[in-house]
C-alpha cells in the first residue's frame, strides 16, 4: 500500500510515517538493519577486492522448478533467481557478469543440483549460467520473450511504412523550401514584394476516411489481436490497411501462424509433428522475404531447442515476470529505492 496515502488517512506526513515504520515499528532497527541479513560477497582478484551486493540469498528457496531473469532497480541491473512453484526469490544480486554470478551460485551448489527445470530469456549470459551452474536442469526458452520479440518485429514492419510516409512529407517540405528560396531570389531580382507562402501537404484519404499516416498509427493494437477479436471499426481499418500495404498483411498472417504453433494446444504433441509445422513456417518466411521476420526466424532457429522445450510441460517464466512486476509496484508505492538497505530488507521479508 502507498505509505503516503496511508499517512493521509492517519493525518500523518508520509515521510514521517515511513521513518517511524523503519526505525521503530519494523524489525529493521532491532536487528541492526538490512546489512545483518545480506550476504554480500567479496572476491579477491590479486590485490584488488571486489564486493558484490547480494541483498537476498535464501538457499531454502531453491526447488526443482526455477526461473532466472534480470531486474532494473534504479540505475543498476540485478539478476533474480526465483522459485516457480512458491514464487519466492532465492537469489537477488547486483551483477550481470557471469564470473560474479558463478561465485554467488557456487555457495548453493548442493541446492542447484536439485533443480530439474529452469526458464530463461535468450541472453547469452543466462544461457551460460544455466548450462554451467544448473547442469541437470532442462532449459526452457520463455514463451513471453519469444512472443514479445515476434510482435516487436511485426510492429517494425508497420513502423517502417510509417517512416516512409513521414519521409514523403519531409521531402515535400524540402521541395517547398527550395521553391520558396528560388521565388525569393526572383523577387529580389525583379524588385517585387515577396510574400511567404504556407506549406500544405495534400494527403491522400483512404477508403475508411483516414490518411496513410493515421491508419498506420491507429493500427498498432489491432495487429496484436487475432481477427476474431477485432471490433467492427478495427475490421474496417484492417481491410483498408492490408489492401494498401500487402506486406503488413503477409507479416500479420505469418505472426498468427507462429502464435498458433507456440500455443497451449500443442503441449504434449510429438516433437516430430511440431517440428514439421515449424519448418513449414520457416519456408513461408523465406518466401515472404520480409527482413524483420527473417531476423525473428534467425532467433528461433538458433534457440529452437529451448523454445521447443515449452511443449514438454508448458513451462514459462511467468512467475519471474510477475515478481518483477510486484517489485516495480513495491518501488512505486514505497518512496522508491532511495533507502536501499531498508528497501531490500522489506523486499526479502515480502518476497523471499
Amino acid at each position: 500500500m502507498n505509505i503516503t496515502s496511508f499517512g493521509e488517512a492517519l493525518q500523518i506526513k508520509g515521510s514521517t510515517l515511513h521513518r517511524w515504520y523503519r526505525d521503530v515499528l519494523s524489525d529493521y532497527a532491532k536487528d541492526g538493519g538490512a546489512s545483518v541479513h545480506r550476504d554480500d560477497l567479496k572476491i579477491q582478484n590479486g590485490k584488488k577486492e571486489t564486493v558484490i551486493e547480494v541483498p537476498i540469498l535464501r538457499k531454502e528457496n531453491f526447488g526443482s522448478k526455477m526461473a532466472i531473469d534480470e531486474k532494473h532497480l534504479g540505475e543498476d541491473f540485478y539478476t533474480v533467481v526465483s522459485n516457480r512453484e512458491t514464487g519466492k526469490i532465492a537469489v537477488l544480486c547486483k551483477s550481470v557478469v557471469f564470473s560474479e554470478i558463478k561465485h554467488i551460485l557456487q555457495q548453493c551448489q548442493t541446492q542447484a543440483e536439485v533443480v530439474k527445470s529452469i526458464t530463461r530469456d535468450f541472453s547469452s549470459l543466462f544461457a551460460k549460467v544455466c548450462t554451467e551452474l544448473f547442469p541437470g536442469a532442462i532449459q526452457t526458452g520463455d514463451k513471453f520473450h519469444v512472443i514479445r520479440q515476434l510482435m516487436e518485429d511485426h510492429q517494425a514492419v508497420r513502423i517502417r511504412y510509417r517512416q516512409k510516409e513521414l519521409d514523403k512529407q519531409r521531402k515535400a517540405y524540402q521541395e517547398f523550401k527550395t521553391s520558396e528560396k528560388l521565388r525569393l531570389a526572383e523577387c529580389e531580382r525583379t524588385g517585387e514584394r515577396f510574400k511567404p507562402g504556407k506549406f500544405h501537404c495534400q494527403e491522400e484519404r483512404l477508403d475508411n476516411g483516414e490518411t496513410p499516416l493515421e491508419i498506420l498509427a491507429r493500427s498498432r493494437y489491432l495487429l496484436f489481436k487475432y481477427q476474431d477479436q477485432w471490433t467492427r471499426s478495427q475490421q474496417k481499418r484492417a481491410t483498408t490497411l492490408f489492401g494498401r500495404y500487402p506486406e503488413i498483411h503477409q507479416a500479420y498472417t505469418l505472426c498468427c501462424q507462429f502464435r498458433d504453433w507456440l500455443s497451449k494446444k500443442n503441449i504434449g504433441k510429438h516433437y516430430l509433428e511440431s517440428d514439421k509445422q515449424l519448418h513449414k513456417w520457416y519456408e513461408d518466411v523465406e518466401i515472404a522475404d520480409i527482413d524483420e521476420l527473417l531476423n525473428f526466424k534467425h532467433l528461433v532457429e538458433t534457440q529452437e531447442d529451448i523454445i521447443r522445450n515449452y511443449f514438454i510441460q508448458g513451462e514459462t517464466n511467468v512467475i519471474a515476470e510477475a515478481i518483477n512486476n510486484k517489485i516495480q509496484k513495491f518501488i512505486s508505492s514505497n518512496q522508491g529505492t532511495r533507502d536501499r538497505d531498508f528497501f531490500f530488507f522489506r523486499l526479502a521479508n515480502y518476497y523471499a
